[in-house]
């Protein structure tokens, strides 16, 4: 009898499952009709994001993972001296010694890419045009980095001169140069203010010489600095109020929005942190997530990277919807009750046969 009274308990049971499994999945159908464009993932907030990066780094950032990255960046030529630094500062903070005899290594080499010799030719150099160093030789030889609009005259001038006198036209500087000098104020739309989205396209221009930009990125900015710009507006400009009528709206305002990306990267860790994690930007969105990312994580952007990789960290920064976890739920619990109806008809026609035969 009271196996009989547990059998009922469990199917009302399965029954309540099943019915409370359809209310969710109806109810999450129906939101997507409403709202097609809602999505399967959301952005977590900064503490989430932080909290959930935390907890991958402290599974990760193991002494061996350390060991290997920078004997990696030893052996590279240059050597990688920002984020080298940058992975000693997750061994520091994550408390994990560095090898002595690794120790020993790095100190030897820094003596050697700092030696008066080596700083004599490259510090010259990048002194006097840094676009011709590489990212950690301006580190070495301290190079100030900043984000300002010298040579954006020059850039503007040499495009419309090369215009005018029927020369192949860099659409890239040419764009980049005028969003740096503001003239195309009008109709660069972004979140950020004036001085981020100048700032921030006189960094591209910059990294764009240091050739730091990543394949996919520069691609990405070449096609929209052809489509933002209208030759033959260009060929007509005779004064500077001419120069809004020489731009397009959309392709410019997307250059912009990855330009005040860039400048929050940049205020988020610092300007040649911001340089150095340009080749992981592969385009537009790419951009706008790593300057989510350097929001929540600041100086520990480059460090996470080098440890998690890319695509690793990325994922960190999303997480299922509510609606998605509820339609999940749902399908899971009617899958679950009727696995459970099956199993039950199952054994009750197992057993009716059983007594037939009997």
């Amino acid at each position: 009898m009271a196996g009989r009274g547990l059998r009922l308990i469990a199917r009302a049971g399965l029954h309540v499952l099943f019915v409370i499994s359809v209310v969710l999945v109806v109810r999450g159908v129906l939101e997507l009709r409403e709202n097609p464009a809602l999505t399967p993932y959301v952005e977590r907030g900064e503490a989430e994001f932080r909290a959930a990066v935390d907890a991958a780094m402290a599974r990760a950032a193991t002494p061996q993972r350390i060991h290997t990255l920078i004997e990696g960046y030893l052996t590279e030529t240059p050597r990688d001296w920002i984020a080298l630094r940058a992975v000693e500062d997750v061994a520091a903070e994550r408390g994990i010694p560095v090898d002595p005899a690794l120790a020993l290594r790095i100190s030897a080499a820094w003596d050697e890419d700092s030696s008066m010799l080596a700083k004599t030719t490259a510090c010259g150099r990048c002194m006097f045009d840094v676009e011709s160093c590489s990212i950690s030789e301006t580190l070495i030889c301290n190079v100030p980095i900043s984000f300002t609009p010298v040579g954006d005259v020059a850039g503007l001038a040499q495009e419309g001169l090369n215009a005018a006198r029927g020369r192949p036209v860099d659409t890239l500087n040419l764009t980049l140069s005028a969003i740096g000098l503001g003239a195309t104020a009008a109709i660069v739309v972004t979140e950020g203010s004036s001085l981020a989205v100048k700032a921030g396209a006189s960094g591209l221009k910059l990294a764009r010489g240091m050739r730091l930009l990543s394949p996919g990125m520069e691609r990405w900015l070449l096609r929209m600095g052809d489509e933002a710009v209208d030759i033959a507006a260009l060929k007509q400009v005779r004064w500077p109020t001419d120069l809004p009528r020489v731009f397009n709206r959309a392709p410019v305002a997307a250059i912009g929005a990855a330009a005040t990306d860039l400048w929050r990267v940049a205020e988020a860790t610092d300007p040649k942190t911001a340089l150095r994690l340009l080749p992981h930007i592969d385009d537009a969105n790419d951009a706008r997530r790593m300057a989510r990312a350097s929001a929540a994580l600041g100086p520990r952007t480059l460090g996470s990277i080098e440890v998690l990789g890319k695509a690793r960290l990325m994922r960190l920064g999303i997480r299922l919807s509510d609606l998605a976890q509820e339609l999940f739920a749902g399908l899971a619990g009617m899958v679950a009750a009727a696995i459970s109806f099956a199993k039950s008809l199952g054994l009750r026609l197992l057993r009716g046969g059983m007594r037939r035969l009997t």
